[in-house]
């Protein structure tokens, strides 16, 4: 009897189960098996005599498992696009929100409208490219209070620049008139 029948009529069943519960596919499972005798018939010289031959080839079949799963992982996952879910963009949801068409004069006008303690450190930290530690320094306050300010320089930016997005240029000019005059 040689190896391949000893191996295959004893264990084959044995591996075979032990692969579907690793791959949870019967296919995959097969190929598993096979590979798993494929490297044990290679390397039946590394094989010592009165070793568990059992032992032997569920370990090549874990080994064999482990490089599977390295492998699958390295490679980019990719999911098939079924035609029929492909979803058709409506025409009002193409455009641009309202914050896509600030200029930068409007944020800089804007950036004006802020209080003082706000502006600066807004100013100090993305126009200055400051570190909040500079920041702290230049203004004499506390680290933390620059990382408050600039948060809410921030949030009172937002709504100020959004605010004015969502008004109509007509409505702003008038309001621009009123408040000059």
């Amino acid at each position: 009897m040689s190896v391949k029948e000893l191996a295959e009529s004893q264990y084959e069943a044995l591996l075979y189960s032990r692969a579907v519960r690793l791959l949870r596919c019967a296919p995959d499972a097969w190929d598993l098996v096979q590979d798993t005798f494929e490297h044990a018939l290679r390397g039946y010289d590394s094989f010592q005599p009165g070793s568990n031959m059992r032992v032997w080839l569920m370990t090549i079949m874990q080994h064999l498992f482990i490089d599977r799963c390295r492998r699958k992982a390295r490679e980019p996952w990719l999911e098939p696009i079924d035609e029929d879910v492909i979803a058709i963009v409506e025409p009002e949801a193409m455009s641009k929100p309202a914050w896509a068409t600030i200029s930068d004069e409007q944020v800089a006008d804007a950036l004006q409208e802020l209080e003082s303690p706000f502006r600066e450190v807004y100013q100090l930290r993305l126009l200055d490219k400051c570190s909040y530690d500079e920041i702290a320094e230049r203004l004499l306050i506390p680290r933390s209070t620059v990382g408050t300010r600039l948060m809410r320089a921030r949030k009172k930016l937002r709504q100020t620049l959004l605010r004015r997005a969502s008004t109509p240029p007509r409505a702003a000019a008038a309001a621009f008139r009123a408040s000059a005059a």
